[in-house]
């Protein structure tokens, strides 16, 4: 199993960390993945 942590913000949130346990996404996968739930956020 792989683990990457990215942190996400989003308008309206405090900026957190997305935990991604299967796939280990690049910045522009995880952006997409995160981007599908909070449309207008970043991933750093």
């Amino acid at each position: 199993m792989t683990k990457k942590n990215w942190y996400v913000t989003a308008p309206g949130y405090q900026p957190f960390p997305m935990i991604l346990l299967d796939e280990a996404l690049d910045h522009a996968g995880a952006l997409a993945f995160a981007r599908s739930i909070w449309p207008a956020c970043s991933v750093e």
